[in-house]
């Protein structure tokens, strides 16, 4: 009798814990989904598919000027190839790796036009990192269908402009196919830079991603994201300089 009194005691402290168990791994269980749900998205893989294959090499690398402390590294932030818009007047990125002791020009031509569209001079370039010319901010319109190439340059030497470092790119507007736009229209933030890369529209690409790293400056998914598009066409200085401001 005291042993199945005993035996009974057991299994009622057995069952006791198996219940207390089983409440605790419910809680885990759904305060880490809790936690899964109030942690923020990541972004969408981009992959930049050029949209014409085997296209000539258009974009000029300006590549770095100087030596130690003073050398500086220019790139247009643009495809190989001629970089491509759906936008009226889209922005223009570059890449500066440090300030200059220097001036800085942009200049956009339209082709088989001498006189320049834009032409924005700044005495001293002490801007460092990825910049933007919006076109909108200088009364700038491109045409469908035409190429326009636009230039950066950092001049040490007004008298000697064979001094300059250049780099420069193309970028042509076309208008959207229906199918990209109907894509356009469904996709989400996170989404849209992907939608617009895989189509090889350049220039909306890395603008929708701008943006949104404007808005979330700390969001480091966002940054990974710009570094590996610019990496996809071999922009490597641009690239890593976004990945150390990952650390």
């Amino acid at each position: 009798m005291k042993n199945k009194a005993f035996s009974y005691s057991n299994l009622f402290w057995v069952l006791a814990v198996l219940l207390w168990y089983g409440q605790a791994t419910q809680c885990a269980f759904a305060q880490a989904a809790k936690q899964d749900s109030a942690a923020p998205a990541t972004t969408t893989k981009v992959k930049f598919r050029p949209s014409g294959s085997g296209a000539a090499s258009v974009r000029v690398t300006g590549g770095s000027r100087g030596t130690g402390d003073d050398q500086v590294t220019l790139d247009v932030l643009a495809p190989d190839e001629i970089g491509i818009t759906t936008q009226e007047q889209p922005s223009l990125y570059w890449f500066q790796s440090k300030p200059a002791k220097a001036k800085f020009e942009l200049t956009l031509i339209e082709e088989n036009k001498p006189k320049p569209i834009v032409q924005v001079v700044v005495e001293r370039s002490t801007k460092a990192g990825i910049q933007r010319l919006k076109l909108s901010e200088h009364g700038a319109k491109l045409a469908v269908g035409v190429e326009y190439q636009w230039v950066v340059a950092l001049i040490p030497d007004p008298d000697n402009r064979s001094k300059d470092l250049i780099a420069s790119g193309v970028i042509k507007r076309i208008e959207p196919s229906a199918d990209l736009k109907e894509k356009v229209s469904k996709a989400s933030p996170a989404s849209l830079p992907g939608v617009y890369a895989e189509a090889g529209i350049w220039y909306d690409a890395l603008t929708v991603l701008s943006d949104q790293i404007d808005a979330q400056p700390d969001n480091k998914a966002l940054r990974q994201t710009r570094a590996d598009l610019l990496q996809q066409v071999g922009l490597k200085a641009a690239a890593q300089s976004e990945a150390l401001a990952l650390n």
